[in-house]
């Protein structure tokens, strides 16, 4: 009684073996290797059942020997085949892998570019639209103060001259921050200069700033990534690791561009990088931006001992 119990359970098990066989064979998109093994379960099934077959119904198992062996040999068989063609399913399945990463990439690149050209615009928009407003408004009230007024007027237009000036520095400072137009206008290496020189004019903190770059242009796009990574650590090392010093060295070779970052700060486990939202999205930013270049980040960190991140993207010259 027991092993019939066994027996029937075992048929069962199979049975369910070969309806997950045949519907993993449509996701396999009829991969021949998955349908040699789909028909080796189902010849498998078929000799358990003739197995059990005597041990419930009145049967000799001599009157189907041959079928019982040659079920055998086929499921053998077809087991054997779809194993040594399986290797076809892990190609396949790592052709669709590197496509959708190629997918991932093109779309994160598309949406970054998305972004600069819409900061572009918007800068464009505020130096070219509300900075001559903010100049005509200022022309009139140096007019305005010319004329003969009292004294309680000429408070006003001094009060209503210092708002515009500082107005017009606001707009000017928020359209160099959306599109920096020494980077469009000077390259990589000068934007970098000149957001450090507006950083350290505190002398809170030094920075050393190394980079054999020069004059050299690179692809828009990368300058412009570049420029956004290196603002970002610093803003990223100004606000969460009270750092004194900060070194910076950015090179090329003829096959990639190096960017190295490293300051005397608190640091952080790297283990917690991305646990918490409001201190991980800027490193999240870095990784997403850099990754749309095809490159890479490395980063090193540890509690009171700083933080070094080391940046490869590869070198294409537009001039080239």
């Amino acid at each position: 009684m027991f092993l019939k119990i066994v027996l029937l359970i075992a048929v069962i098990f199979q049975i369910i073996a070969v309806i997950v066989s045949l519907r993993l064979t449509r996701k396999t998109k009829y991969n021949l290797s998955w349908i040699f093994i789909s028909l080796g379960f189902g010849a498998l099934l078929m000799r358990m059942i003739l197995e059990a077959l005597p041990f419930y119904f009145n049967l000799e198992p001599k009157s189907y020997g041959y079928l019982y062996m040659w079920l055998g040999v086929a499921s053998a068989m077809f087991f054997a085949i779809g194993l040594i063609l399986i290797r076809s399913i892990f190609t396949y399945m790592e052709k669709i892998e590197k496509e959708k990463r190629v997918s991932e990439k093109r779309f994160l690149s598309v949406l970054i570019q998305a972004e600069d050209n819409e900061r572009r615009r918007l800068a464009k928009d505020l130096h070219d639209g509300i900075g001559p407003l903010l100049s005509t408004i200022k022309m009139s009230l140096s007019a305005l103060k010319k004329l003969n007024t009292d004294e309680q007027q000429k408070v006003i237009l001094d009060n209503l001259d210092t708002v515009v000036v500082e107005s017009m520095k606001s707009v000017k400072e928020i359209s160099n921050n959306l599109n920096p137009h020494v980077l469009d206008n000077f390259g990589l290496d000068k934007a970098i200069a000149n957001f450090i020189q507006k950083i350290t004019t505190t002398g809170d903190l030094k920075i050393k700033y190394n980079s054999s770059l020069q004059d050299l242009r690179i692809e828009t796009s990368k300058e412009t990534v570049l420029y956004r990574v290196v603002c970002e650590l610093i803003n990223n090392t100004i606000k969460h690791a009270n750092a004194t010093q900060i070194d910076i060295d950015l090179y090329y070779d003829t096959r990639k561009i190096y960017l190295t970052y490293k300051d005397n700060g608190s640091g952080f486990e790297l283990d917690n990088l991305f646990k918490h939202q409001d201190k991980g999205t800027g490193i999240y930013n870095i990784y997403n931006r850099i990754n749309s270049l095809k490159g890479t980040v490395n980063i090193d960190s540890k509690l009171d001992c700083g933080t070094k991140v080391e940046i490869k993207i590869p070198y294409s010259n537009e001039n080239n």
